[in-house]
Parts: structure tokens; sequence; C-alpha cells
């Protein structure tokens, strides 16, 4: 997995390719053209973080159901397996029927309570009535007892019916106190008893749920490690038996050689292409570098990460191999000639450039190269027509 810094030919606008068939042709024209220094590598398709889930089971159980197998697509929320339930929904039915009688204790203390309290408050105030009979009965004797109209054993009756029906209101009034605060304290216990009563009942809910397992993501089943009738036993780590992955969502991890690495930077073009399908290029984007070195054979290299911009459903998969290009700088609109074109005279570039039914050696200054190309910086001008091959004596 070693790269290479190469110059490559990108030219949208041009139909023609630059080189002419040398069997079919003696001559080329300059022309201009975009080049662009690459840097190649190798690497594999991979699933972006987030894109593979491994779904398992978060209770124990026998699993009763699998509805899915390897291949299959799956869209999220799609029910994938069923584990065993008839506990489960015992336990809810039991929970249900808790906030069912909690409820009716409530219901039943909302009615008791204010009845009890409007007893109570009647009790009060007929004892307050009372009282303030007696307290002006007392009184009336008081004054006869002092004008001599009546003895001391009246008054002393009055006074005693008076302290009776004085403690009366006294402890009604208590009674009403005591029934106000146990409808009180019974609504709150009662409120406490019914939230703590649903709370198990939505615990048993959701324990109930985990019997249900549903695709958390769109995607495709990779593998299944579970069959009907095995027990999955959920402990610290849910035991994984479906792996879902999701097609949509690859990316390209590639390899790139130390010698190179200090040309790539984030944002960078990329194009590839895979083994299985040697004729189509894809097109990404360089979104991260890894810091840390691979080190392998004692070769090192660093993961460079590319988004795929080419539409790739149908295509590709997960650890396919790819033959990466990273374009590290581009030169736009340059004069460029065939490399078999340029020839090497006396230390200099020389091209043969035919006028009309005259050939001359023209100096040249070149530029960038590769393997096909050669960029010509002075010495010709777009549409000069070149030798392929330097000129036969006659």
């Amino acid at each position: 997995m070693i790269a290479g810094l190469i110059l490559y030919v990108w030219q949208p606008w041009q139909t023609e390719a630059p080189v002419e068939n040398p069997q079919l042709a003696l001559t080329t024209k300059a022309i201009y053209q975009n080049l662009h220094a690459t840097v190649l590598a190798t690497g594999k398709i991979t699933s972006q973080i987030g894109s593979e889930v491994k779904v398992g089971a978060r209770i124990s159980g026998r699993l009763e159901r699998l509805h899915v197998n390897i291949g299959d697509q799956v869209v999220k929320g799609q029910i994938i397996a069923e584990i065993e339930k008839e506990d489960l929904e015992a336990t809810e039915v039991e929970r249900k029927a808790d906030v069912i009688l909690t409820k009716a204790k409530l219901a039943a203390l909302k009615e008791k309570g204010p009845r009890k309290i409007a007893r109570a408050e009647a009790e009060l105030a007929e004892h307050q009535a009372g009282l303030k009979f007696a307290r002006s009965e007392l009184r009336r004797q008081e004054q006869l007892l002092t004008s001599g109209a009546v003895g001391q054993k009246a008054w002393d009756q009055a006074t005693r019916q008076f302290e009776v029906t004085r403690a009366q209101t006294e402890s009604a009034r208590k009674n009403l106190q005591l029934a106000q605060s146990e409808y009180r304290e019974g609504i709150k216990l009662l409120e406490a008893e019914l939230i703590k009563a649903e709370a198990s009942l939505r615990n048993a809910q959701v324990k109930l749920s985990y019997a249900v397992i549903k695709a958390p993501i769109n995607g495709v089943v990779a593998s299944v490690s579970t069959r009907e009738g095995e027990t999955v036993a959920a402990g610290l780590n849910a035991p994984t038996f479906v792996t879902i992955l999701d097609l949509k969502r690859l990316q390209l991890n590639a390899s790139v050689d130390e010698v190179d690495i200090g040309r790539v930077k984030v944002g960078q073009e990329g194009f590839f292409t895979v083994d299985a399908y040697p004729e189509k290029e894809f097109k990404g984007r360089l979104t991260s570098i890894y810091p840390q070195a691979v080190i392998q054979d004692n070769v090192v290299t660093y993961d460079c990460v590319l988004s795929i911009d080419t539409a790739y459903a149908g295509w590709l998969r997960p650890q396919m191999t790819a033959n990466v290009t990273i374009v590290v700088e581009n030169r736009e609109n340059v004069l460029v000639l065939p490399v078999k074109a340029v020839k090497r005279r006396t230390g200099k570039s020389v091209v043969y450039r035919k006028s009309g039914d005259r050939i001359e050696t023209i100096t040249v200054t070149t530029g960038w190269q590769d393997e096909t190309v050669i960029e010509i910086t002075s010495g010709l001008s777009a549409g000069d027509t070149i030798l392929l091959s330097p000129p036969q004596k006659p």
C-alpha cells in the first residue's frame, strides 16, 4: 500500500484525448489543459460511524421469533425478533391492577373525606350554637343571682352546662381538624402510591417492550448469530444476535504513504475505483486525517477518510478494495504536449514544429510532467503542429 505522487490530467471540457495514436498520425498539436498533482493510495470502503448497529437483547429469555435473515432489507422500527414474554405480560397485568386499585382508593377517599369533614363541620356548628346559648344563660343566671331572684344552685347548674358545652365545642373543633388532616394526608399518601404504582407499570411495560426487538436504523441485515429457540442471557453487555448495516452511509479509508502525507489536506478532492467495477469512477472529498501512523512490514502510512459524493447505491459494499487518487494541487489551462514529442538535445528540450512544408527545431521550457503529457512553459503557442518523432533525413 505505497502511494506515489504523479501528475494526472483531467479535461472535462475536451472531447478528444491530447495524445494521438502514433500508429495513425505522426503529428500532434500543442493544446491547453488542466493539470493536477495527485497522490495515489489504496484503501477500503468502510461503514461510517453509526451506520453499523449491533442489535441485541436487554433481557434474558428464549428467542421465540426471528423475523429476519442475512441480506434482508429492514426499516427503522421494524420488528426483527421477539423474546418469550408470558412472565412479563403477567407482571404488566399485576401492575395495572395495582394502579386501578390505588385509583379506586383515591376516588373513594375523595368522595368520603369531604362528607366526613362536612359532618364534623356541622357538629362543630351545632356545639358552637349551644355554647353561645349556654354563655347567654350563664350571664342571665349571674344577674338573677346578684338580685337574689335565684339561688346558688341555679347558677351552678348554668355554669356546669356552659363548661360542658364549651368542652364539647372544643372536641368538635379538634374532630374537624383531625378529619381535615386525615383527608389531606390520605390524599397525599394515595397520590404517592398511585405515582409509585404507575411507575411500576411503566417499568413493567418497558421491560415488556424489550421482548420485542426493533430495527434502530434503515439498512440490511449483515449477520445473524442467534437462532429461534436459543436462550439469550443479558448481562453487563447485551448479547448481539443481529447486525444491521446502512449501505447508504459508507466512506473510504485510504492509506497514504508517509512521503506524501505532507501534501494531503482536509477538503481536497479525490476519486477512486474498486476492483469489482474498475470502469466506474467515484468521486469524494477528504474529510479527516488520522494523526496516528499505521506501521505494517516497516511501511508507515496514515489513514485518510474520504466522503463518497458519487451515487453508489447498489455498487459499493464495505471492505471493497479501492484504488484512490487524491488531487493535492491544480494547475489550470496550461500548454501541454505528449511526452514523446519532446526530445533532449545537447542538454536542452526541443520539439520539431511543422510549419507548412518546413520543419523547425524549437527549444522549449518544460514544467510538470507525467507518463503521458508534459507542460510547455515557453517556446510554443497553442495550435502549433509538432512531430511525434524526429524528422527522417532524406
